[in-house]
């Protein structure tokens, strides 16, 4: 009968183990890597340079608090609709139209079956003050709509959309 030396024993068990974790650590690494970009990636949308104005008398359903109209800003939001929501007198929320689900276009609240904003692909809700996600879509996640910023002037009634 041959006689192992326990020490040897101990060294392989040790090598098979960090062999083991090595090759895990291998294969996790692409969703790792993909967990942490997403956990990086913002949601506002940058300043391209870009400017557009919004006359708001264009739009009555923007006249009180807790109006919202979907229009589309020349070539804001890659040309698709944004959301122009009315938070306050003098300050609105202005956000992208497109499902952060699969990409697909949100439509307005329709009362009284819907409060929200939502889509009609996969059942995502969204809120029509700022387009953060209030229901996820059926069998998937989103994350809120991205958001522009702007500012209003209350003299001349326009809302200038940085772009």
């Amino acid at each position: 009968m041959q006689h192992v030396d326990p020490s040897e024993t101990h060294s392989r068990r040790r090598f098979l183990h960090q062999a083991a974790s090595s090759i895990g650590l291998v294969l996790a690494a692409p969703v790792i890597t993909s967990i942490i970009a997403a956990c990086e990636t913002d949601e506002t949308t940058g300043p391209t340079g870009k400017q557009y104005t919004v006359q708001i008398s264009d739009h009555p359903e923007l006249a009180v608090i807790g109006g919202i109209t979907s229009i589309v800003v020349g070539d804001l939001n890659n040309k698709n609709p944004v959301f122009v929501s009315r938070v306050a007198v003098e300050a609105f929320a202005v956000f992208s139209t497109t499902c952060t689900h699969q990409g697909c276009q949100v439509a307005l609240p329709e009362p009284p079956t819907f409060v929200n904003c939502h889509c009609p692909c996969h059942g995502a809700e969204y809120s029509p003050e700022d387009g953060s996600v209030r229901q996820q879509p059926f069998g998937g996640t989103a994350t809120d709509l991205p958001r522009f910023s702007s500012t209003y002037n209350s003299s001349t009634t326009i809302l200038t959309i940085n772009g």
